[in-house]
């Protein structure tokens, strides 16, 4: 595979990017909704609307709009924008301009990062074009003696927009709703107005009804009405003119249901719930008031659902009107666990709580996402989500969302995290035997979790930096990394054995296989090479041309072995274990030959570092007093410089805070002196050296007035 220059830049930039993903990935996070717009919008056209999305996580979500196809929302000049902190705003339009996709439609909004995205609630919005309308009364009763019964009279178009606000008693008396009026004059919540025990001096009143559009809050008054009493005594049966077929109102909240009738004289009102095997009448209580034509409900509970009836009786009859009551009870959605690690081939399973006021509620319509994307119903038992294999295209965001048949939506999120997966090969280059002179092209592909890092090396060393060998390294869409070398024009010094190493936080795999480029024996530089005392060296012997009769080493002029600890492997490289810094430092030699006698031979240094060695504190714990003194020393007894020495306390360096002092006496010795013992000096200390071989630490407790903190040594 071959690539060009500018793809290789782009490639290295990416590998780049998997240096740090090990880095970041244990502080991602998925996202959630911080400010989840609401079910349902509604604004005027001269206004303009907005919606509002926030999300958080890590790194910071970003916030996009889509249809309900999922279609991605864009800006249309004049009309709809998209703001920077995902405010979605639909301007002002005049009522030429009215769009339904756009004004009269569903919206999402999408927060995601780079762990996954998550979809709001559908978004229901109605933009409504502000149409002039005129309100009128109309007289339902006016007998004397008897209740009259004036109702504002909106026009079907806006109906549903407009609302009476008050009635005028004119000149200037304005008469507002309320649930038990104020004697004379009753404006019910609905908008009718009661006027009770009509007299003949109530004719020449007139009123007015003063009406507002919700949206434009537009005021219309209607044209004043004046009262034409009908002087008739008789008895009229009372009739049922206006009630609120149905009442829906959430849980909590109050209610009103509404039954007007008109008779004479003025009927009085009784209430019957209809939920049991026969109707029961409604008493007062503390949250229950009868008030005539209303029944008022304070604070309702789902147990307040159902149909009731009202009967309205006089002396001339009765007549009766059923009512519906529905309250809607809050739904509470989790998704346990709400945070999952599931191992690479793993099984994930999440389940949907759905509770109100604490109680499971069955019979559901569940609904599974992923990412934003609505699942299929495989994989599903009831309300329990169940991924099988897991693998890299199944981590992410999870939403379960419950849907009630009155439309409004409930939903919870949970993320999906891959646990650490050690490196897996899942492609790598073969051995290949070639002339010299073309170009080659080796090539490793990885998985893993975190995504792993692969490196490569020739005959254990890095691979040679000049122009012909390129690196190039990119991650696919499903989290695979893939590693090329190229070679242009391959020569005879390019031939040896090639390593991929994959690597993550989770483990390490290696392949390696021969390239021979035919051609005289030739051995490239041998890099200095360090090696840690009472470890094991393996140094090889760089050599490329093609084919190799024999290697062989040797260090100030005796070949090698000659010692017990050294061995040399079929490969040619030599072995040495345990290693020791003053036997084994120094420059050694290989030299290979082919069988026609043709030999190459090129040295390199070998130093032997040792690596620190602590003196042991003289007890595993010290125990004082507040207010003494406290030193402790450590002495470095063997290993090579340069050293860092430095102190901690309960695994953290220490700080000119915590009023201790630290004196660095040589190259081998420092002592930690604290000079006024507090309680807050309870803890475990810990010395910690390190030079290029190893960091070792000797740690010791220190208890001050009985707190203690546990011993822990390395």
């Amino acid at each position: 595979m071959w690539i060009s220059c500018h793809a290789v830049l782009v490639l290295l930039l990416l590998h780049s990017d998997v240096l740090l993903a090990e880095v970041y990935e244990t502080h991602l996070r998925g996202p959630g909704f911080v400010m989840e717009p609401p079910g349902r919008v509604e604004f005027s056209n001269s206004s303009g609307g907005w919606l509002d999305c926030s999300a958080s996580g890590s790194p910071q979500p970003s916030i996009d709009w889509v249809h309900a196809d999922g279609t991605a929302v864009t800006e249309i000049h004049g009309v709809r924008r998209v703001l920077r902190n995902g405010t979605l705003v639909l301007l002002p339009f005049p009522a030429a301009a009215y769009h339904q996709d756009v004004h009269n439609t569903i919206y999402r909004c999408v927060a995601s990062n780079s762990v996954g995205r998550v979809v709001s609630r559908d978004v229901q919005v109605r933009a409504v074009v502000a149409q002039a309308y005129k309100v009128d009364v109309e007289v339902l009763s006016a007998s004397r003696g008897c209740t009259a019964i004036l109702r504002c009279v909106v026009p079907t178009f806006v109906k549903e927009l407009v609302r009476v606000v008050s009635w005028v008693h004119e000149p200037a008396i304005y008469i507002y709703p309320s649930l038990q009026g104020d004697g004379k004059f009753h404006l019910l919540p609905t908008g009718e107005l009661l006027i009770h025990n009509l007299q003949e001096s109530d004719e020449s009143q007139s009123f007015r009804c003063r009406s507002m559009h919700r949206l434009t809050r537009q005021v219309v008054v209607s044209s004043p009405t004046r009262l034409r009493i009908n002087s008739h005594r008789g008895i009229i049966s009372p009739s049922v003119v206006e009630h609120t077929a149905h009442v829906q109102v959430s849980q909590d909240e109050g209610a009103v249901l509404l039954c007007v009738a008109q008779g004479c004289p003025s009927p009085e009102y009784s209430w019957y719930t209809h939920n049991g095997p026969g109707p029961l009448p409604v008493l007062s209580g503390p949250r229950i008031r009868l008030l005539g034509p209303i029944l008022a409900i304070e604070a309702v509970t789902g147990e307040d659902s159902g149909v009731y009836k009202c009967t309205a009786s006089n002396v001339g009859g009765e007549a009766s009107a059923e009512l519906r009551l529905s309250v809607a009870t809050p739904i509470q959605v989790e998704i346990q666990p709400n945070i999952l690690s599931v191992h690479m081939g793993g099984t994930a399973e999440f389940r949907c709580l759905v509770t109100s006021n604490g109680s499971p509620v069955g019979m559901q319509n569940i609904l599974w996402y992923k990412d934003g994307r609505q699942l299929p119903s495989s994989g599903r038992i009831e309300d329990t989500l169940i991924v099988p294999r897991v693998g890299r295209e199944n981590r992410g965001m999870y939403q379960c969302v419950v849907r009630r048949p009155e439309g409004d939506t409930f939903q919870a999120t949970a993320e999906l995290q891959l646990g650490d997966a050690p490196p897996v090969l899942l492609y790598s280059f073969i051995e290949q035997t070639l002339q010299p002179g073309p170009a080659v092209s080796l090539k490793c592909s990885a998985a893993g979790n975190p995504t792993p890092q692969i490196s490569w090396t020739l005959d254990g060393f890095p691979l040679p930096s000049n122009g012909r060998f390129m690196i190039g390294q990119y991650i696919t869409v499903h989290g695979d990394v893939i590693s090329h070398v190229n070679i242009t024009h391959v020569m005879v010094e390019d031939g040896g054995e090639y390593s991929c190493i994959a690597e993550n936080r989770a483990g390490r795999v290696q392949h390696s296989a021969r390239l021979n480029i035919y051609g005289l024996p030739y051995i490239r530089i041998i890099p200095k090479v360090t090696a840690v005392s009472g470890e094991t060296l393996n140094l090889k012997c760089p050599v490329a041309g093609y084919p190799i009769e024999e290697i062989h080493w040797e260090r100030g002029g005796r070949e090698l072995p000659d010692d017990i600890r050294q061995r040399v492997q079929p490969d040619g490289s030599l072995t040495i274990t345990p290693v020791q810094k003053n036997t084994d430092s120094g420059v050694y030699t290989c030299w290979a030959r082919n069988k026609q006698g043709h030999s190459a031979r090129r040295s390199g240094e070998v130093t032997v570092i040792v690596p620190p060695k602590l003196s042991p504190f003289q007890s595993s714990q010290l125990q004082l007093n507040m207010g003494d003194r406290a030193s402790l020393t450590c002495s470095v007894v063997k290993g090579d410089l340069p050293l860092t020495m430095s102190w901690r306390k309960d695994n953290r360096p220490i700080d000119a805070t915590q009023h201790m002092s630290v004196k660095q006496v040589d190259q081998y010795n420092s002592i930690l002196v604290i000079e006024n013992l507090g309680s807050d000096h309870t803890g475990n200390y810990s010395c910690v050296v390190r030079n290029s071989a190893a960091e070792v630490e000797n740690s010791q407790s220190l208890l001050v007035n009985g707190k203690q903190m546990n011993l822990s040594t390395k």
